[in-house]
């Protein structure tokens, strides 16, 4: 229950916008490929039907992939199973509209605030595709938007940028532990969608898309770094572009990074199972954490911290550290779209652990 209420105790920074010239904004709408797949075919949901954690369970094993997004009223749970056959979930809760996005074939998990300025936007999917990502259009628009960055790069909303809150991939059996009392999406009545199938294979045995090297649509370029299909955490931060490696911050518990000068920590939550992603100042001044005794600590006063970022003990006590939203997805897509990415933990000299990181 403490998990829960902490989601909305962390300040979130904003989503910083991608420095995009008009070219740059054409260039992503020649780039478009079609697909078999016409406009609406996958049909976005508006509104649609949540049950409880006892339902749910009756239909998800412990090992399904879920994503837990902090709405108004506590967080809702969406399962991967789900979610692939929709791609996108409008939401509008205390007269605040959401959209809750993901991309199966470059398994990119996003959720933003579905306004610019005092327009509300509801959001469907598109058919064609951007370096395999998927398209989305707004029906008040019919402005073009990539399901990654959530920026409209066709139409009269072109260059606006849509607010990203956090999205946190884990497990069924996590969420539902941690989680106990949230909301979680289920299928529409009357569909007759095979929701207990996935159309392009399994996360959960080797051997389909999600695990192999073989692309559906082209890329305009490939990077080495990481295996194609590797799941990465991307951070698009005060001008800079990072992939963050969640096995990484698992076996660490909390990684002390810096991404350009900018001190960021990333923290491991076991018992949801999540990762987080913060802006490591305090105050203006970098800090670095590690886990002692079992607890998140700031090794410069010793301040005990909660996962979810918030001083509880110490000479800190109640400060917070504001939350950078990151997008779930495979290596290949977020590089196609932010080949200026650094990689961490890695090699890069603009990834190197920060002072103090052992």
């Amino acid at each position: 229950m403490l998990f829960l209420l902490a989601l909305f105790a962390a300040s979130v920074q904003a989503h910083a916008a991608l420095p995009l010239t008009p070219e740059d904004l054409t260039a992503m709408g020649d780039a478009l490929v079609r697909t078999p797949v016409q406009r609406d075919e996958i049909p976005a949901l508006y509104r649609p039907r949540y049950v409880e954690a006892i339902d749910a369970s009756l239909s998800l094993d412990d090992i399904d992939p879920v994503f837990i997004v902090p709405l108004p009223g506590g967080p809702r749970i969406y399962p991967q199973r789900i979610m692939v056959w929709h791609e996108v979930v409008n939401e509008l809760l205390e007269d605040q509209p959401f959209c809750i996005t993901y991309s199966p074939i470059t398994g990119t998990a996003t959720a933003y605030r579905s306004r610019t300025g005092r327009t509300p936007l509801i959001f469907g999917v598109e058919g064609r595709l951007l370096y395999g990502n998927t398209v989305m259009f707004d029906r008040t628009t019919e402005s073009l938007w990539s399901q990654m960055l959530g920026l409209a790069f066709e139409g009269p909303q072109k260059g606006k940028l849509l607010e990203r809150i956090p999205l946190y991939r884990t497990t069924w059996g996590h969420a539902r532990n941690a989680l106990p009392r949230a909301l979680v999406l289920s299928y529409p009545l009357g569909s007759r969608r095979a929701y207990g199938k996935d159309p392009y294979g399994s996360y959960l045995r080797p051997g389909t898309y999600y695990d192999n090297d073989q692309l559906i649509y082209a890329v305009p370029k490939r990077d080495k770094r990481l295996p194609l299909k590797k799941r990465v955490i991307g951070i698009d931060f005060e001008g800079a572009r990072a992939a963050i490696e969640p096995d990484a911050v698992r076996k660490a518990g909390v990684l002390n990074l810096t991404l350009g000068i900018t001190p960021i920590a990333a923290v491991y939550a076991p018992g949801a199972g999540i990762i987080r992603i913060f802006d490591a100042r305090i105050w203006g001044r970098p800090t670095t954490f590690e886990i002692r005794e079992g607890k998140l600590r700031d090794r410069e006063t010793g301040s005990v911290w909660t996962l979810e970022g918030k001083a509880v003990e110490g000479k800190l006590k109640d400060a917070v550290l504001p939350e950078i939203p990151g997008v779930e997805s495979m290596w290949f897509a977020w590089f196609a779209f932010h080949p200026d990415t650094v990689v961490m933990p890695g090699n890069d000299p603009l990834s190197l652990p920060f002072a103090g990181q052992q």
